[in-house]
């Protein structure tokens, strides 16, 4: 009883650290993000309006704003409030954390969500992060003026335009195998709406269908696990 209760002390106050540390790093970001626009504006002696700012970017903001809560919800499972707070200061979670993130929990035999696997998750993030900074630095100044040419060629161009889409099938798939039950609902909704819309109506409705998708994945789970179909888990 006295180790439980250290244990769950220990994670409040890891989860009230990460949480704390999480907060201020997001607030320093931001306002070194705002700072250069407003820098580079203040340097050139150019008036900001931001009511008109504002305007302009409320066609955007009612496009991706959806897309980011979605996103949000369904990454923290995966990546945990450490490295969720790290990949959104450093950005393509999509493309790079999440794949890595789920990889690297594989690889240490971690489930994620669970205190193991937030950490592997941060440490993961952190990693790709300084690899990433790396290559966009050596891009920059030293390979990507001959690199650029190789990755737009148009016999090369192809194979790397499709290689998020592999990267996702190859996580996607083991997945699907080890958990069968739990992915056929998903799955046969996700192709249906996109039988139906196509692939221009599918990307434009992304979001809600990823919503309605984890509402279905939940609900699924849930009648399943009661009619005792999900004695394996």
């Amino acid at each position: 009883m006295a180790e439980n209760k250290r244990k769950i002390e220990s994670d409040t106050q890891y989860s009230r650290e990460i949480n704390r540390l999480g907060r201020i790093t997001s607030i320093i970001a931001l306002m070194g993000m705002f700072m250069v626009p407003l820098g580079t504006a203040y340097w050139l002696g150019v008036g900001l309006d931001f009511g008109k700012a504002l305007a302009a970017a409320s066609g955007l903001i009612a496009i991706f704003l959806p897309t980011a809560v979605v996103e949000n919800i369904s990454f923290y499972p995966i990546l945990g409030a450490g490295a969720m707070y790290l990949s959104s200061i450093t950005g393509n979670i999509t493309n790079l954390k999440i794949p890595v993130t789920v990889a690297g929990q594989k690889i240490a035999g971690v489930e994620p969500g669970t205190d193991k696997g937030n950490v592997i998750a941060i440490i993961c993030v952190g990693i790709s992060s300084i690899v990433t900074i790396i290559i966009l630095i050596l891009g920059a100044f030293l390979i990507g003026s001959w690199l650029v040419p190789i990755l737009n060629h148009p016999f090369l161009k192809p194979g790397f335009d499709q290689i998020i889409p592999a990267l996702y099938g190859a996580i996607t798939v083991p997945q699907i195998l080890n958990h069968k039950k739990l992915s056929l609902a998903p799955i046969l909704f996700a192709v249906g709406i996109f039988l139906i819309l196509g692939p221009q109506g599918f990307a434009q409705y992304q979001s809600y269908i990823l919503i309605s998708c984890m509402i279905i994945s939940v609900a699924t789970a849930y009648f399943m696990y009661k009619k005792g179909h999900l004695s394996e888990y």
